[in-house]
């Protein structure tokens, strides 16, 4: 019998005023990824098995292992995530507003729908709202 695995997913929306290529130049140039989320080797290249790192805590080592799925040039991107023993995809779109702006949209899928890993989902929550929703529009401001 093949019962269907049902998994949680964050879903958030950021209007941006700013080009998609800008956007898309803040989600995958390390330099810029550095500023507002984690350092990275990241390469534009589907099967490029890259990191994100920061300072390990008590709970956690500060890797991010990843590995590129999908590339479709300022329009979408997809990567997995594998950190505390949980394996997620991550899936950035990003489209053109009236304004010349960019709706840049996230989906952390895959998380499990049980409590067990609850405080790994609203932790992820929480986490992109200050990265994505905070710190990415400040490095915005500053990329030429």
């Amino acid at each position: 019998m093949n019962a269907k695995t049902q998994t949680r997913s964050i879903k958030m929306e950021f209007q941006l005023p700013h080009a998609p290529a800008k956007v898309w130049r803040a989600l995958t140039e390390p330099d810029l990824l550095a500023k507002w989320l984690m350092t990275t080797n990241i390469r534009l290249a589907v099967g490029h098995s890259f990191t994100f790192n920061r300072s390990p805590t008590e709970e956690w080592d500060g890797v991010v292992s990843c590995e590129v799925k999908e590339i479709e040039l300022h329009k979408r991107l997809r990567y997995s995530w594998a950190a505390l023993g949980l394996d997620t995809i991550i899936t950035w779109t990003l489209a053109s507003t009236e304004n010349g702006g960019t709706l840049l949209s996230l989906e952390q899928s895959g998380f499990p729908p049980d409590g067990g890993k609850l405080p790994f989902f609203e932790g992820a929550r929480m986490g992109w709202q200050q990265m994505a929703g905070q710190r990415l529009p400040e490095v915005l401001t500053q990329v030429g």
